[in-house]
């Protein structure tokens, strides 16, 4: 009697492990290269105020631009004396994306460009007037808490502000 082997010659065992280890070798790029889910995506939460601001007998601000106050006093702004809230907004912004910001008169978008420093948030803001035509377009660096502030003169003593500030 005769013992056959039943896995085949060593020429086919050989052939079937290379192909075993080849395998692995697929499933273990596939890991490797499988994009990072548990990397967090680069976003900065921001809030906008939209103000009006004229010349008028007595000075006057909406107790919502009380953070502002220091900058308002100082110029351009200081030409002002008059200063109402419009609008208020919060935005998470997504870096490279461009977020629509809701106006009373115009439009606005923010970009977040980039993260800074970890404190500092670099935005790309564009403001249109209420005709759509582009009155402000602008990349700057906010310091956490701090504002910027974006700014249209529509008429002779009237200015038309967006402020922004980011977490």
């Amino acid at each position: 009697m005769s013992h056959r082997r039943t896995a085949g010659s060593p020429r086919a065992r050989a052939a079937h492990l290379r192909a075993i280890f080849a395998g692995l070798a697929l499933a273990a790029a596939a890991l490797v290269a499988t994009p990072r889910t548990a990397r967090a995506d680069v976003t900065a939460e921001c809030d906008f105020l939209e103000a009006s601001a004229k010349t008028g007998d007595k000075p006057a601000m909406d107790a919502e631009l009380k953070p502002l106050e220091k900058k308002l006093k100082k110029m351009p702004f200081a030409s002002w004396n008059q200063f109402k809230l419009l609008s208020h907004s919060q935005k998470m912004l997504a870096k490279k994306k461009a977020e629509p910001i809701s106006l009373k008169v115009g439009s606005a978008t923010a970009t977040l460009v980039e993260i800074v420093d970890k404190s500092k948030v670099r935005l790309t803001v564009t403001m249109d007037d209420a005709k759509g035509k582009q009155v402000s377009s602008n990349t700057t660096t906010v310091e956490a808490g701090d504002y910027v502030i974006y700014v249209n003169t529509p008429a002779p003593n009237e200015g038309h502000l967006l402020s922004v500030t980011c977490k």
